[in-house]
């Protein structure tokens, strides 16, 4: 059923797993997984899923759907790193926020409120690695009346789809392992949640298209999406916006769009990807304008035969005005586009 959207702070609920999803018909297609993106100085970014489950990853047996650690390093000439693990169910141990991978750990901080202080994070993959103390700057909020934090939740048939950041903006410290070799960095990272147990979630039978980002710009962080439910749903949008300046959060609102100006071809491929987008959000006497500008992609392939899914790391410039007041910052961004088999008609380009 659709739950009616609103902004809230985020609980232990939405702090911690939910295997309760993976009972009854949805069983096989529950996910549940930590997204962790950082940009750092010097110009190095990762990001990384880390999954405590993946459809099909129910039974012991099937390990490739279990628990996984999946990290993707960008060195500052561009070359991508990316190192993989799956792990037996009894390799992973949750924790109310974090949880364990066999030797690999997100270890959470809570402060006496139960939000978000930090977290320690220790990865291993292959000849990858993150080692990194992170200080949280800006705390997470979640976008739904109800307690569990899902856009959609069916609890008769127990089908849920949910997504929130838990911490927008951190300040991190430490050590990347890029091809055995450790680099000190430091720098800003973001953590959120991801989870559904819908059959086909992205790009299938749930959504049509979606765009999801966020961006540091100056003392400001901001979090996205413009997603588009399926054509069973009516194409109803699902879009949030929020904005903090530091760890006040200035902005938040539905009232939000994500266009995307211009396509290009990958030459590697041959798929489209956004080459340029524009954001815009509203409330009231407060509007923020931003455009993410040409960047690298981080990786990008097909959603079943005619979809696509594409992430980029670029540069950002914003324009926030309150009232007479504009303030403009430059910055840079981790977006995503995704899209279904049915979102542009490429048989009749055939």
């Amino acid at each position: 059923m659709p739950r009616r959207n609103t902004f809230r702070r985020i609980t232990g609920i939405n702090l911690g797993w939910h295997p309760w999803l993976a009972e009854g018909e949805s069983r096989g297609n529950y996910a549940d997984w930590l997204w962790l993106d950082g940009q750092l100085e010097g110009g190095y970014q990762y990001s990384m899923g880390m999954f405590g489950a993946r459809p099909g990853g129910t039974v012991e047996s099937e390990r490739q759907g279990g628990p996984t650690v999946d990290l993707h390093i960008l060195t500052p000439d561009g070359k991508a790193h990316h190192g993989t693990e799956s792990y037996p169910l009894e390799a992973f141990k949750p924790e109310p926020f974090g949880g364990t991978w066999g030797d690999n750990t997100f270890k959470g901080k809570l402060g006496p409120d139960g939000m978000p202080e930090g977290y320690d994070l220790k990865v291993s993959v292959g000849d990858v690695g993150v080692d990194l103390t992170a200080r949280a700057v800006a705390i997470g909020l979640q976008f739904s009346d109800e307690e569990h934090g899902y856009s959609y939740y069916h609890p008769i048939k127990n089908i849920a789809l949910g997504w929130w950041p838990l911490v927008p903006r951190a300040e991190v410290e430490g050590t990347l392992t890029i091809e055995g070799k450790p680099v000190k960095v430091s720098g800003l990272a973001y953590v959120e949640r991801q989870l559904t147990s819908m059959p086909t979630s992205f790009g299938g039978g749930g959504q049509a298209w979606w765009t999801w980002g966020h961006f540091y710009a100056g003392d400001y962080t901001a979090i996205w999406t413009d997603s588009a439910s399926s054509e069973h749903f009516q194409y109803r949008h699902f879009s949030p916006f929020a904005l903090w300046k530091g760890s006040d959060l200035i902005l938040s609102t539905f009232q939000f769009t994500c266009y995307v100006e211009k396509f290009g071809i990958d030459a590697d491929s041959g798929m489209l990807y956004p080459v340029v987008e524009s954001l815009r959000a509203s409330d009231g006497n407060v509007e923020l304008r931003a455009q993410l500008l040409p960047g690298k992609i981080n990786h990008i392939f097909r959603l079943g035969e005619t979809g696509v899914y594409c992430r980029q790391y670029c540069d950002v410039n914003m324009q926030l005005r309150r009232w007479d007041d504009v303030d403009q910052e430059s910055g840079t961004a981790v977006h995503e586009f995704g899209a279904g088999g049915h979102w542009f008609p490429f048989d009749r380009l055939k």
